[in-house]
């Protein structure tokens, strides 16, 4: 049975994602595959099981906490060596619809990693528009012109062999950017994005990372099996509360009223 490896980040209070997408990818993510998850957090409510192994990990706030994530998932690149695939899921992601095996795993021809496309390709005419990094002095550096696509780094990685390469050199990309005291615009994403520029890749359609914020009949939509959840909603505390910069959660009085002024687009 092929076996592969989920990797999820969540520190602070981005654990209160962590029982929703453990279920979900239990229910609908690769049926056929034996699953194993490795959940890098600072919380010591959770214990390894033969389903999870914890990975301390602590919360490195923003925007360390993406800048270094393949830093922080290369902490696990000799257990990963166990399993035929490795992906890493954002913390907000859930599975809603089943996911084949098909659908995800990607072949030779595409380089054994996937590139899923970011919602923001459906508005852009042109690539000059995408949100690659233009700061020459990064390594992340995409030139005006060039690109096809602009992809989302909330669901990466492919064959593990594959998947620990990637790893490895953005990890030292990142690396290289800080030893400058430069972090590229979109962190991890702009390294992803550099890293795939003239790469094989398996692309994954948006309906497999579909936001949610602001589009209440999403799950309606068959075609959607995997969605970001919205961080702003008032069952997760809001958007300012989950990164930490502020200590209250959001009420539901104002949380009511950013909706309203999202529906009627009142700034």
């Amino acid at each position: 049975m092929t076996k592969v490896a989920i990797l999820y980040i969540g520190t602070g209070r981005y654990t209160i994602f962590w029982d929703e997408f453990f279920k979900s990818c239990e229910k609908n993510l690769l049926r056929n595959c034996e699953k194993h998850y490795f959940f890098f957090t600072d919380s010591k409510e959770f214990k390894s099981n033969d389903k999870v192994t914890i990975v301390e990990q602590d919360n490195l706030g923003w925007p360390l906490i993406t800048a270094l994530r393949y830093k922080i998932l290369n902490k696990v690149k000799n257990e990963l060596k166990d399993f035929d695939y490795a992906f890493f899921f954002n913390g907000n992601m859930e599975v809603i619809r089943e996911v084949k095996e098909e659908e995800l795993l990607p072949t030779e021809e595409e380089g054994y990693i996937v590139a899923p496309l970011h919602s923001c390709n459906k508005r852009y005419k042109s690539n000059n528009q995408f949100d690659y990094e233009r700061n020459e002095i990064s390594t992340s550096y995409i030139p005006y012109g060039e690109g096809k696509y602009y992809f989302h780094a909330g669901l990466i990685g492919g064959r593990v062999k594959e998947t620990l390469e990637m790893f490895d050199v953005c990890e030292k990309m990142m690396d290289d950017d800080i030893a400058k005291n430069f972090i590229p615009k979109f962190h991890d994403e702009s390294v992803f994005n550099k890293y795939v520029l003239n790469r094989p890749y398996k692309i994954l359609s948006n309906y497999y990372i579909h936001p949610t914020h602001g589009k209440p009949f999403v799950k309606l939509n068959p075609k959607v099996k995997i969605i970001q959840r919205d961080k702003s909603k008032f069952k997760y505390g809001g958007h300012d509360y989950l990164r930490g910069d502020s200590p209250n959660k959001i009420t539901l009085c104002r949380y009511i009223v950013e909706k309203v002024k999202q529906t009627l687009k009142i700034k």
